[in-house]
């Protein structure tokens, strides 16, 4: 029994990475690599944006029928494709088509802002989190048993909220440079810049929530 306890939340866990890779693979990798090789066959900026727009959709529809449900993260991915494509249409200008980056990099401003706002009304968003990673690491009970410990251990409350805060400040603050960049930027450098710049910050986030979680014995 116990082997199977362990083995359930191990495929949970599996499963949830590996949407989130196939995600930015179709989602960012794609695109981005079919715009870049599109403009260098020749292909116009505004056709070349749009095929990466088009050629995520499949993708996101294709979720939405695996999984039977449109939940958020879906739902706004293919809210963005939408309002995209319709700018697309109305306008010649190719920069219009690049309002699926700044949307999206405010939807993560949001978030962002969000976390820091949990900081210090309420419950910090990193305990409502690690609550659904630790369910699927552990299931049910290792979930409420982690989320316990809010009530009676000072280092952990004091270590969620350092840890949200700090997500917060570079989730918000990535926000804001994406969209400079996105409405600053050259056409051709701003799917390079912008995710050069997204994967970078977020590497050495992870980085560091990974330490300090182990540092503050915080892992869900």
């Amino acid at each position: 029994m116990m082997t199977e306890a362990k083995t359930e939340p191990d495929a949970g866990l599996r499963r949830l990475v590996r949407a989130n890779v196939l995600a930015v693979v179709f989602e960012v990798v794609v695109p981005m690599a079919l715009f870049y090789g599109l403009r260098a066959a020749g292909v116009s900026q505004w056709w070349a944006l749009m095929a990466g727009v088009l050629v995520a959709a499949p993708y996101v529809l294709w979720t939405i029928v695996r999984n039977r449900r449109i939940d958020l993260v879906a739902l706004v991915t293919l809210s963005v494709l939408v309002l995209s494509v319709v700018l697309g249409l109305l306008s010649d200008d190719p920069r219009t088509l690049v309002i699926r980056e700044g949307w999206t990099a405010a939807l993560g401003g949001v978030f962002g802002a969000w976390m820091l706002v949990s900081v210090f009304v309420g419950h910090p968003a990193q305990l409502t989190l690690g609550r659904t990673i630790a369910e699927v690491k552990r299931g049910a009970d290792g979930a409420a048993a982690w989320a316990g410990r809010w009530e009676s251990d000072a280092r952990f409350r004091r270590g969620l909220r350092i840890n949200t805060a700090a997500w917060g400040a570079v989730l918000l603050a990535g926000a804001v440079l994406h969209i400079v960049l996105v409405y600053t930027l050259p056409i051709d450098l701003i799917a390079l810049v912008t995710n050069v710049a997204w994967f970078g910050s977020l590497a050495v986030l992870i980085a560091w929530h990974v330490w300090y979680i182990r540092k503050e014995n915080l892992d869900a």
